[in-house]
C-alpha cells in the first residue's frame, strides 16, 4: 500500500482533470486551482441562457483567459491540457449544462465549437428540444431534433454530456451515438448505491460503458451513500463502485464543485428552477449540501484517500485524469 506521502507525490506529477465545476469563477478561483494542483477543468458557462446570453458568457470567459493567463488557459485540444500541466497553468475547457444555446439552430453547434465549447449537456433537467431532463414530468426520450444534435455534435467533435439527462433519454442517446462518438456522464453518482433520480442506474453505466462512453463521478452528499456525512473516502469507495461496473478505464472525476455560491443564493435559485425562473425543481437552492472533496485549494487529499483504498499509482493517474484525456481525444478526434 502506498504511504501518504507517496501518494501525494503521485497527485502532484499526474495529470487531474475535473470533469465539471459550476464555481462563483474568478481571480480566486482560478488561484485555487492552481493551489489544489487540478491540471485540468471542464467549466459550466451555460445552463438555461438562449443564444445571445450564452454567447455573452463566453465573451466573459475570454477576457478571463487574458486577463488571468498566468493561471488560466484555454483548452481547445488534449494537448493544450498536457501542456498546462507542464507550464504550471489550468486548462480550461468551456461547456455547457444544456443545449438551450443553440436554440433550435443546428448550424450554431458549430460556432460555439469553433469559440471553443467542447462539450455539451444534452438537456438540464427538464425538456428542450432535444430530449428531455430527469425532473420532466414524462421523459419523452431523444427527439428527432435531438437525433440531428447528437450526430451533429459527433462530426464536430464534441462531447455529449447526459448527467442531468432522464433515464429514457439517456438510454436513446447511448444507443443512437454515432459508433467511436459515445457520450458521458460527467458529474453523476450510482443509484445502486443510493437510490435517487438525480443517480445512474447500474444498467445504464454499463450500457455507456459498453459504448466506451466515460463516467465522472459527482460529490454530492444528498446523492451520496451516507448523504452529508459522506466523507473523501466514502467518495473514493464510489469511485470503486463504478469501477467495479465498467473498469478502471472509463471512470474519473466530475465534482461537481460550486464553490463561491452559497445556499440560498440568486445564482443557485435560477439554477433549480425551471428555466431559471418557473417552477421549483428541486430543493438543493436552499438546502444543506456537503460536498466531501472539499475546498479546490486541498484537492491533492483526494490523492492521499485513493492511497489509503491500496489503489496503485497506475490506477490513480488513470482516474485522476489520463482516463478523461483519453476519452476526449476520441470524442475530438485528436491523434493518441
Amino acid at each position: 500500500m502506498l504511504t501518504e506521502d507517496e501518494a501525494l507525490s503521485i497527485y502532484a506529477k499526474s495529470i487531474h482533470f475535473d470533469g465539471l465545476n459550476i464555481c462563483n469563477f474568478s481571480r480566486e478561483i482560478f488561484e485555487s486551482w492552481h493551489k489544489g494542483g487540478i491540471t485540468g477543468v471542464s467549466v459550466t458557462c451555460g445552463l438555461w441562457e438562449g443564444f445571445r446570453d450564452s454567447i455573452a458568457n463566453v465573451v466573459q470567459w475570454k477576457k478571463w483567459f487574458e486577463e488571468h493567463s498566468d493561471l488560466i488557459v484555454q483548452a481547445h485540444s488534449v494537448a493544450d491540457i498536457r501542456k498546462a500541466k507542464e507550464n504550471g497553468k489550468t486548462a480550461v475547457l468551456l461547456s455547457w449544462q444544456n443545449t438551450a444555446g443553440i436554440e433550435d439552430k443546428l448550424d450554431y453547434l458549430r460556432v460555439f465549437r469553433d469559440l471553443g465549447v467542447r462539450k455539451m449537456q444534452l438537456t438540464y433537467n427538464t425538456q428542450n428540444y432535444s430530449g428531455a431532463g430527469y425532473t420532466e414530468l414524462n421523459d419523452s426520450g431523444l427527439t428527432g431534433f435531438g437525433r440531428e444534435v447528437v450526430s451533429e455534435m459527433a462530426k464536430l467533435g464534441m462531447v455529449v454530456d447526459l448527467s442531468h439527462v432522464g433515464p429514457k433519454t439517456s438510454k436513446d442517446v447511448i444507443e443512437f451515438a454515432p459508433e467511436g462518438k459515445p457520450p458521458c456522464f460527467s458529474h453523476i453518482l450510482p443509484a445502486g448505491m443510493k437510490e435517487h433520480p438525480r443517480n445512474k442506474s447500474d444498467e445504464l453505466i454499463k450500457l455507456i460503458g459498453s459504448k466506451g462512453g466515460f463516467v465522472g463521478l459527482s460529490q454530492f452528499g444528498p446523492h451520496m451513500l451516507k448523504g452529508n456525512d459522506s466523507t473523501i473516502d466514502d467518495y473514493v469507495a464510489a469511485l470503486d463502485y463504478v469501477i467495479s461496473l465498467i473498469g478502471e478505464d472509463l471512470v474519473g472525476i466530475g465534482s461537481d464543485a460550486s464553490e463561491g455560491h452559497g445556499r440560498p443564493s440568486e445564482f443557485m435559485a435560477w439554477c433549480n428552477k425551471d428555466k431559471g425562473y418557473a417552477r421549483q425543481l428541486t430543493p438543493w437552492g436552499s438546502q444543506k449540501v456537503v460536498k466531501p472533496l472539499g475546498l479546490l485549494a486541498d484537492r491533492a487529499q483526494l490523492g492521499a484517500a485513493m492511497g489509503r483504498a491500496g489503489w496503485s499509482q497506475e490506477k490513480m493517474v488513470k482516474v485522476l485524469g489520463e482516463n478523461w484525456l483519453k476519452y476526449l481525444e476520441k470524442v475530438f478526434g485528436e491523434k493518441q
